[in-house]
C-alpha cells in the first residue's frame, strides 16, 4: 500500500466474544490502615496549628522539635531530626527559629565539635509547658469525641510501629550496603 492511498479499517469476520473466566474482578483499590492514619494525622496537626499553636507563632513541627529538646535537656541534631522524621535541613531551619526566639541555644558537643547539640532555655520551657497543656487537652477532647477512652494506648502502639519502622529502614540500608 502507498503512503498516499488513506487506510481502510480491517473487516473481521465472526462474532466478538469475551474472554470467558471464572474470576471476579478485583475490588477497586481502596486506601489501607496507614494511608488513613497519614490522612487523619495531617488534619488533626493542620487543626492543632488553627486552634492552639497559631497563637503563638508556631507550626507542627516547631512545636515537635521543641517538646523533645525540652524533654531531653540535651539533645544532638541528628538524634533529634531522626527521632521526629525530618530531614536534617527542616531541623536547621527549625531550630534557627527557635534560636531567634531565644527558646533553644545550639552547642558545640564536648566530645566532637563537629556535631551541635540543641538544648531548652528557661523560656523554651515554659513556652513547652504552657503550649502542651493546651495541646494535650485538645487531643484529649479529639480522642473523647471519637469514641477512645485514653490516648495512652495509642500513644504507645504508634511508637512500636515508628521503632519497628526505624528498625526496619536500619536493616534495608545495611543490607543494600553489602551489595
Amino acid at each position: 500500500m502507498s503512503a498516499a492511498m488513506p487506510r481502510r479499517p480491517r473487516q473481521i469476520a465472526g462474532i466478538y466474544r469475551p474472554p470467558v473466566t471464572n474470576k471476579t474482578p478485583p475490588p477497586p483499590p481502596r486506601p489501607g490502615p496507614l494511608a488513613q492514619l497519614f490522612r487523619t494525622a495531617n488534619t488533626i496537626r493542620a487543626h492543632l496549628e488553627h486552634i492552639v499553636l497559631h497563637e503563638e507563632g508556631m507550626s507542627w513541627t516547631t512545636y515537635d522539635v521543641l517538646v523533645l529538646i525540652c524533654a531531653r535537656r540535651v539533645v544532638d541534631t541528628r538524634t533529634a531530626a531522626v527521632e521526629i522524621g525530618i530531614a536534617k535541613a527542616t531541623l536547621t531551619n527549625t531550630v534557627g527559629h527557635l534560636v531567634d526566639r531565644n527558646l533553644v541555644r545550639r552547642n558545640l558537643h564536648d566530645n566532637d565539635r563537629r556535631r551541635v547539640v540543641l538544648r531548652p532555655t528557661p523560656d523554651g520551657i515554659d513556652l513547652a509547658r504552657r503550649v502542651q497543656g493546651r495541646v494535650d487537652a485538645e487531643q484529649t477532647r479529639l480522642l473523647a469525641a471519637a469514641g477512645i477512652s485514653s490516648g495512652d494506648g495509642l500513644a504507645r502502639a504508634l511508637r512500636q510501629l515508628a521503632t519497628t519502622s526505624r528498625a526496619h529502614k536500619t536493616l534495608h540500608a545495611q543490607a543494600g550496603a553489602r551489595r
